[in-house]
Formats: C-alpha cells, structure tokens, sequence
C-alpha cells in the first residue's frame, strides 16, 4: 500500500519542491559530504534529514537549528565497515554515529515502525526515503535532499506548509501522537520556534492525546522542556503547554499560578528577555510563580526538578535562583547589607540579577532596567573589594576553634557562622587574632558551654 501511495505521489511532490526549496542555502559541512559520499560511492543512497534541510525551508535565516543527519539504505553493519571511527548511538534503531573532522553525524538506517505503544517504537529496515519520510512526525520534518543529485524528496508538502506557517502532523494525526505521546510536546516546540499555526486536526488530536503524557519517560520530557527553554523565544511554546493542559501531568506545581492570567503573562515576558545562553535561569524564571515565599518557592520548584530527574548540582543551581529571587537589595542599602544578600546567594548573584533585569525587560511589568544595573554595579563593586562572603574566607577555621578547646561538632559550624556575620557588618575583624577574641567573647556570654570556658 505504501508503495503504491508513492508511485502515484511521489513525482509531484519531487517536482513542486524543485520549485519551491531554495536548495542553496544547503550548505553543508565537510564531514557531512565525505560521509555522504563514501555512503553513495558504496552503491548506497544518502540523504540528509532533519533540522538543517527544515532550516532551508524558511530561506535558512535566523534558523539555529543545524542537524545534518543522513538517511540511507546502508544497514548498520554496512555503515559500520565502511568508516573506522564510528560509535554505537542506537544500532538497534538503525542509528550509527560516525566521526569525521571530529564532528560527530548520525547516519541512519531506512526504518518503518513495526508496533509502537505511545512511548517506544519497535522499527524494521525499509529499502526507500519515502516509507522512512512516511513514519516521522511532521511534514516540516518528512523532507529529504540528496546532496549527490539534487533531488529533494517531500511526500506530504511539508514546504507548501512551513510557507503557509502551518504545522501538520503526517498521515493521519491521531495516529501520529499515539505511535509516540512525545510528539505532543514536539509538536509544541516547532509551532512556538518556527511561529506555525497547528492545523486543525493536528491540533485536535494533539489536545486528545496530551492524557498519554504520564506515560513518558521522565528523561525524556526533560529533554523536551531544555530544547524549548534554549529557543529563541520559548513563551510561543510554554504558552502552548499551558492551553493544551499539559501543566497538571508533569508541572502541576505550576497549574495555581497558570490562573492568573495577568502575572502569568507577565512572567513570560521575563522568561523571553533572558539570553537564550542561560536556560537554567529561564526555567528559575517559570519556577518562581509556584509561590510567594521563598521556602515554598523553594520546595515547590525542587518537587518538579526531582520529578523530572535533574541532576543534584541542577536542582541545586535553580533552586537557588528561586529562594534568592525575592527578598532583593535596592541602591539605598548600606554596604552591610549589600555584603550580606551576597553571602546568602552565593555565586548565583549574577543569575539574579539577570532575574530582575528580565523583569525590568518585561512590558508587562513595572521595573526599570536602570535602577537594577545601578544595583549591579554596587554589588559588582563589593564584589571586587574581596570582603569575606563565605566561612571559607574567614582569617580563621575550624582547626583554630578546636584549639581553643571546642570539641568536635556542631558548636564549630555555629561559632565559624556567627563569626561570619561579624565580618560582612564590618570586613575589618577579619583577621584571625579579631576572631580568637571575639569567639572568647561568647564564652564569656555563655553562649559556648561554661565548661568549654575555662579551657580557653
């Protein structure tokens, strides 16, 4: 059937993008060609795919995106004797990558899925581009081009409709999203990046499907939401997950705040005026309106990063930025105070600040830029003075509490923390015989056992 459906289709489609892709803006890499033609010297087709061919399709302006997969006939183990640097992407789904001037392509085997369930696809090796193009998710994604001739290969219009700025699922699309659930968070990302408008049964069948989401791979949906926070405007998309409900199946922390139209908006505003460079800084920016106070922010944000299994270090960074956003200094605060908002952030101070600028950025709400660059520039002046902001900076350590007869434990970490905070009010007592004297002092309040006193 498939075959047939290509027989008859296929020419027409080949000859109506002839007329329609500007192929030159094709511009590929070295790698890619000594790839692509080692594959067809070998008697085998190469095509490339993916995000460098969709690029060429919008004139291949302002598209980050540079995939440059290949697609071919060859069979894993084909690939595989043909280049000596290869490595084991996905040999079981026909993937292998291959190093060429220490680039790394992936060059794929024709496939066409078996069985699927909605998360994973059981695939077999197909002998043509059209039945590998037929079992993808888009149109905009079903386009091939064969660098060795020229030919283009695009079955189901995904040209006419990326100039239409319309995004259609291929074949028929409810079958499409429940071959695979991710399509749904896919196809999102592609209608905010490139600004398509879903296509009515696509969009309908998307909605009918966003119920499978709970089925998906943690991982995977991370992934997902990383891809959209690293575009440049990522509110096209999250706007999306918040009209299809995707929120109450993997961001339900986040359903609350989505009601309130008003600061929600607002807070997408803010997210769009980070630097695409920092995405964990836009996901804090999401974050934050899981709560008004910092510990609930805080735990509200670190149930969802657990949920989507980032990493310690992650969760730690961005849970950070949540607590750190609100209480914030002002250009009025003294020195002291200045010194300390800097000891309680951390070395996320610049992140926050980036926070505050985004809002200040934000038509929708009420900050200026400039006051908060004059508040950047004090605390960045602070920061040059190297004052002590940690224990770790201090004249002295726990070495030099123990010696002045403290025992082992938590009255050590007590002592170095309010030493601590003697020296942000006044940086001056950091030197190590201020400090002795100063600990000798609590003894004297009783604030160290009196039993510990007479030993010092």
């Amino acid at each position: 059937m498939v075959e047939a459906f290509y027989a008859d289709e296929s020419l027409f489609a080949v000859v109506r993008t002839f007329m329609t892709l500007d192929t030159s803006v094709l511009k590929p890499p070295d790698g890619f060609i000594e790839i692509a033609n080692r594959l067809e010297q070998a008697g085998f087709k190469a095509w490339a795919v993916g995000g460098a061919v969709r690029a060429a399709c919008g004139g291949g302006k302002g598209k980050r995106e540079e995939d440059w997969d290949i697609a071919t006939e060859a069979r894993p183990e084909e690939v595989g004797n043909l280049f000596s640097r290869t490595v084991p992407i996905g040999v079981e789904h026909g993937t292998i990558g291959v190093l060429c001037h220490d680039d790394l392509y992936e060059v794929t085997t024709f496939r066409r899925d078996v069985k699927t369930d909605g998360r994973h696809a059981q695939v077999t090796f197909a002998d043509s581009i059209e039945e590998d193009l037929a079992r993808r998710d888009f149109t905009i994604n079903a386009i091939a081009w064969r660098p060795r001739t020229g030919d283009v290969r695009d079955p189901f219009d995904g040209v006419s409709d990326f100039d239409d700025r319309v995004l259609r699922a291929v074949g028929t699309a409810a079958r499409r999203f429940k071959e695979d659930y991710l399509r749904v968070l896919r196809g999102m990302r592609f209608a905010g990046r490139f600004d398509l408008k879903l296509e009515e049964s696509t969009a309908n069948a998307m909605r009918e499907a966003v119920g499978g989401l709970p089925r998906l791979s943690a991982e995977r949906v991370r992934e997902e939401l990383m891809k959209v926070l690293t575009d440049q405007t990522p509110s096209s998309a999250l706007c999306l997950y918040t009209e299809f409900d995707v929120l109450p199946h993997w961001y339900p922390e986040l359903v609350n705040a989505s009601s309130s139209h008003e600061i929600w908006d607002a807070s997408f505003d803010a997210i769009d005026a980070i630097s695409c460079r920092h995405p964990f800084v836009r996901l804090a920016r999401w974050l934050i309106q899981t709560g008004e106070d910092a510990v609930v922010r805080r735990a509200a944000s670190l149930s969802l990063l657990n949920r989507l299994k980032f990493s310690n270090a992650q969760r730690g960074v961005i849970g950070n930025l949540v607590e750190h956003y609100l209480p914030f200094v002002n250009a009025l605060d003294s020195p002291k105070r200045h010194r300390q908002w800097l000891s309680e952030v951390g070395e996320s101070w610049r992140d926050v600040i980036r926070l505050h600028v985004a809002d200040a950025r934000s038509a929708k709400l009420e900050r200026r830029e400039s006051d908060i660059l004059v508040i950047w520039r004090l605390l960045h002046q602070e920061k040059l003075q190297n004052h002590p902001l940690k224990v770790q900076d201090l004249d002295i350590n726990g070495d030099d509490i123990l010696k002045l007869g403290v025992p082992p434990g938590p009255m050590v970490g007590f002592l170095l923390e309010h030493l601590l905070k003697k020296v942000l009010e006044d940086p001056r007592k950091n030197t190590c015989e201020t400090l002795i004297a100063e600990t000798r002092h609590l003894f004297e309040l009783g604030v160290v056992p009196e039993s510990l006193s007479s030993d010092a």
